[in-house]
């Protein structure tokens, strides 16, 4: 329900019209308006609204009635009305002890007592049907029996609220597009041994992740490979000499297998090795729920301890736990880690950057995603999916998260907003987003404190989203 605010006919700074209302048909209306305050404050809306009366003539025996309205093409609500009486209508109600009509009893003048001006001044509840509709004021002049015999309404503008701006940014453009593939393989070596035996256990699979990754990347022409690193891990039991020795020579073995498969150059492959994979028992037992973890945590996770020390007391202590670790976590502690580096091509033609996004998408920057989805009709269903795909390819690149969001705010999506805005950074762009977000969740407060933030770093859309917050938006012109 709404609830009126207490009339004044003081002057509103800025916020003037003029009406002219004639008595008869023939005389000219002259309506002037020069703007109108409607500002929203959560779930209430402020309406003013002044005329200048001085010009409206009411004849002796006229009513005329000013109300104004907020109109949209599914609801209406109307604000008090005011009726100006001519002389003798006003008496005849007086004379015959007759009460004003209720359609217009809000407020009433005589004739000769109609201000020089006057301000409605109200708060109603705001409703969405508001956004977009119009402001008028419904004018009236009654004959007898009360019947109006003269009705028109008089149009002041439309409300029209902060409508958010919904930005995207343009990711930089790489000089050079280089991308790598990270891979772990589970390379099986007899007790003791650095000799590879392809067709030994599961070696026949754990190779083919290296060869396979190397042969996907030489097949495709818009691409170089430029290095392969080899990191090769042992497992912790047994002297940490031996170990050292056996992480050395089992990647050596690996890089010479790579070597007799490919004609690289020299330096091409780089390796390097670790004699016992401590960081990956110590995962392992903090993921687990094995028995007397936290005093078996402390002892893997001591690093102030020489490796073979720790391995003792770990097995002199906990020999059941060590007996399982040893069946069920060390043989994943021997492994090969690899790393492909390469390059990819640039694209600059929009429909070749077409092509590549149809059919291997991983190849293009962010910024060829973004040059591809600006082709595209802003808001279309190709323009999101772009920017969803984007921020697949690069999960925690800010600009890519920015531009997700928005295409998901402007197109009226609401999941997973949140979780990208939460990775846009802290760029005065990102800030004012999450000002828009925070506003069409009618969180006026904290849209407020965003915007505040933007704006102080210098961001133009904030600065004026802080304006239209003020009010100064609703001005009807």
């Amino acid at each position: 329900m709404r609830t009126r605010m207490m009339m004044t006919m003081a002057l509103v700074a800025s916020i003037l019209f003029a009406t002219v209302i004639a008595a008869s048909a023939s005389e000219q209306d002259v309506t002037q308006p020069s703007g109108v305050k409607m500002s929203r404050k959560a779930d209430r809306m402020d309406i003013s609204v002044r005329l200048n009366m001085e010009t409206i003539e009411v004849g002796n025996n006229s009513l005329v009635t000013l109300t104004p309205m907020i109109v949209s093409d599914s609801d209406t609500l109307s604000l008090s009305t005011v009726g100006l009486y001519g002389r003798r209508r006003w008496f005849y109600y007086q004379r015959n002890q007759k009460h004003i009509p209720d359609a217009f009893k809000d407020v009433n003048f005589q004739k000769k007592d109609i201000p020089e001006s006057f301000s409605w001044e109200e708060e109603v509840a705001y409703s969405d049907w508001m956004r977009g509709a119009q402001l008028q004021i419904l004018r009236c002049r009654f004959g007898c029996c009360n019947q109006p015999v003269e009705q028109d309404y008089i149009p002041l503008g439309t409300y029209s609220p902060f409508t958010p701006k919904f930005i995207f940014v343009t990711p930089k453009a790489e000089l050079r597009k280089e991308r790598q593939i990270q891979g772990r393989a589970y390379v099986d070596f007899p007790v003791s041994s650095t000799v590879i035996q392809s067709h030994y256990h599961d070696n026949v699979r754990e190779l083919g992740k290296i060869t396979s990754s190397i042969d996907t990347l030489r097949k495709d022409s818009d691409i170089e490979i430029i290095s392969l690193s080899i990191k090769g891990f042992a497992s912790p039991e047994s002297p940490y000499d031996n170990n050292t020795r056996l992480a050395k020579g089992r990647t050596a073995a690996l890089k010479d297998y790579v070597e007799n498969l490919y004609d690289f150059p020299d330096s091409f492959i780089k390796t390097s090795y670790e004699p016992e994979d401590w960081d990956g028992l110590e995962k392992y037992v903090r993921e687990s729920n094995i028995s007397n973890k936290e005093e078996i945590l402390k002892i893997v996770s001591d690093r102030t301890t020489e490796p073979d020390k720790r391995e003792w007391r770990l097995k002199s202590r906990y020999p059941s736990q060590y007996k399982f670790l040893l069946e069920n976590c060390y043989p994943s502690l021997r492994h090969s880690d690899y790393v492909i580096d390469y390059v990819i091509r640039s694209y600059t033609d929009i429909e070749e950057i077409r092509q590549v996004f149809r059919t291997s998408p991983g190849k293009l920057s962010l910024h060829e995603l973004y040059s591809l989805a600006s082709d595209y009709e802003m808001g279309s269903e190709e323009f999101n999916r772009v920017f969803e795909v984007a921020v697949t390819l690069y999960p925690e690149d800010p600009a890519a998260n920015l531009n997700a969001a928005s295409a998901r705010m402007q197109s009226g999506y609401d999941e997973r907003v949140d979780e990208y805005l939460s990775k846009a950074g802290d760029s005065p762009e990102a800030m004012y987003m999450r000002g828009v977000r925070a506003y069409l969740k009618d969180d006026l407060q904290d849209a407020r404190s965003w915007f505040e933030k933007a704006a102080r770093l210098g961001n133009e859309d904030a600065a004026n989203a802080l304006k239209d917050l003020d009010g100064k938006e609703y001005i009807i012109h």
